[in-house]
């Protein structure tokens, strides 16, 4: 009987080697071994700092009350650790949000521009948190997708390269993110074909047909069923309810009728291109009016792209992400954030510039804690969801939630950050965490690492731009 299922099962790998199949089968059996729950990180990244005095929390380390910017976390609270007193250490040229996005995701000091992009374009001199700790930490390797990246808006004045990315495989060498959720999800779901994310057409043509792409692999599925132990099934279900829940949620989007209002699979946002194909925003700086809102496709883009990154982790095809809302020079517009102006649109980043206009800081307000209801809608969906092989998603996904800049100042001292996770990545949750004594950004990181086990993670960047691990570990 064993030595039949070994013939099986190697002829099924044969199979099935190029597409997701190959890889759930001999993760099924891992988890049947006994094998933990997988560790994941995903970076969320939101624009322009905060407002301090509506951001800061007050109480104790243990007994504290959520602030007004983040009152919409109280549903994951418990996974919860808001750090006061980080500062954003940046050495190196560059401007305020160019600089701040490349130093807080590389955490190593800039050293040249690059030539033109408004001056003030900073390049990166390593790679991103997230490509460094995927290196060096086995717990996140090993998926058929190594990382993702996505980006809701990447509009900006000019190209500037620094403000639109957040990942790195090394000095000056960029990842440029998914725009689309269509773009997000042919990468992922494409996994799951022969041929991989290059059957793109394939794919797109099988749900221009309302297709399931798990119905292309049917044949590879059934067979799955048949060799995957009896005990294994319910989490083959659970993968299998994933992606057909994301897929009828795009064909709804595609339909008009569910609660995404888009007329069709979202597609590349073609009102944000010029005549030559480039991103550009609507507006200079001295221009913060804009003549249509933004937050409705936007909100509409980032649950699509999260929905897809989620299921990605529910079918363990990566443990690695970064999300980005905008670039930090974004030109996202808002309506009905303006005090006293239920129905003005105006234009985020431009508008902070006007941080001394007493009516500012209220709507930047208004504009941060629409993130947070966002993001924490996301991610009460991960702590919704169990997880295989015990808990729930966000138990065992560590969330940094980062910004460019502590404020629209540009300045970098006492900067905004959160993170999110649970026991399966050493977080310990419903903390306030006030460091009276300021503690670097990259002390942060070091944390992050050690709590997802990256080998040989002890320092980062310069003498001054860490001074240890954050004490956020159980």
């Amino acid at each position: 009987m064993r030595h039949t299922y070994r013939i099986r099962r190697r002829n099924f790998l044969t199979g099935a080697a190029a597409t997701g199949f190959a890889y759930w089968l001999q993760r099924f059996e891992a988890l049947a071994q006994g094998a933990e729950p997988a560790k994941r990180l995903l970076i969320m990244h939101h624009p322009v700092g905060t407002v301090k005095r509506n951001w800061a929390c007050t109480g104790t380390e243990t007994e504290w009350q959520l602030s007004r910017i983040l009152a919409p976390f109280e549903p994951v609270k418990s996974h919860m650790v808001v750090l006061d007193g980080m500062d954003i250490v940046a050495p190196g040229p560059g401007g305020g949000h160019e600089k701040g996005t490349v130093v807080v995701m590389t955490g190593v000091p800039t050293r040249e521009l690059y030539p033109g992009n408004g001056g003030d374009d900073p390049k990166a001199a390593g790679p991103s948190i997230d490509q460094r700790l995927l290196g060096i930490t086995p717990a996140l390797q090993g998926t058929p997708i190594a990382s993702l990246q996505v980006s809701c808006d990447d509009r900006v004045d000019v190209r500037e390269i620094s403000t639109r990315r957040l990942s790195y495989t090394g000095p000056a060498a960029p990842m440029e993110p998914y725009l689309t959720p269509k773009e997000t999800y042919e990468r992922v779901f494409g996994s799951l074909m022969m041929g991989g994310s290059q059957n793109a057409a394939a794919l797109a043509n099988a749900r221009m047909l309302r297709k399931s792409v798990l119905d292309f692999g049917l044949s590879d599925l059934r067979k799955l069923r048949t060799l995957a132990p009896s005990s294994e099934h319910e989490r083959l279900d659970a993968h299998e309810e994933a992606v057909r829940a994301l897929e009828t949620e795009l064909d709804q989007s595609a339909q008009g009728s569910g609660s995404c209002g888009l007329s069709e699979t979202p597609q590349e946002l073609d009102p944000f291109l010029d005549t030559r194909a480039n991103r550009i925003g609507n507006g200079v700086y001295s221009t913060v009016d804009a003549d249509k809102r933004d937050d409705e496709i936007h909100a509409t883009i980032g649950r699509l792209h999260f929905s897809v990154i989620k299921a990605a982790f529910v079918c363990d095809l990566t443990r690695v992400a970064t999300f980005q809302w905008s670039p930090g020079t974004n030109h996202v517009s808002f309506m009905g954030m303006y005090p006293g102006e239920p129905t003005s649109i105006k234009m985020h980043h431009p508008l902070s510039h006007e941080f001394n206009n007493r009516q500012v800081p209220e709507f930047l307000t208004n504009v941060d804690t629409w993130y947070s209801e966002r993001t924490s809608e996301m991610l009460q969906s991960l702590l919704d969801t169990e997880d295989a092989g015990g808990g729930n998603l966000l138990d065992n996904t560590v969330v940094p939630y980062v910004t460019e800049v502590a404020r629209a100042d540009h300045t970098f001292y006492d900067a905004p950050f959160v993170v999110f996770g649970g026991a399966g990545v050493g977080i310990q949750g419903n903390r306030l965490k006030q460091y009276r004594s300021r503690r670097p950004v990259n002390d942060m990181w070091l944390a992050v690492g050690q709590g997802l086990g990256a080998q040989g993670f002890t320092s980062l960047g310069t003498r001054s731009m860490e001074t240890g691990p954050l004490d956020i570990l159980i």
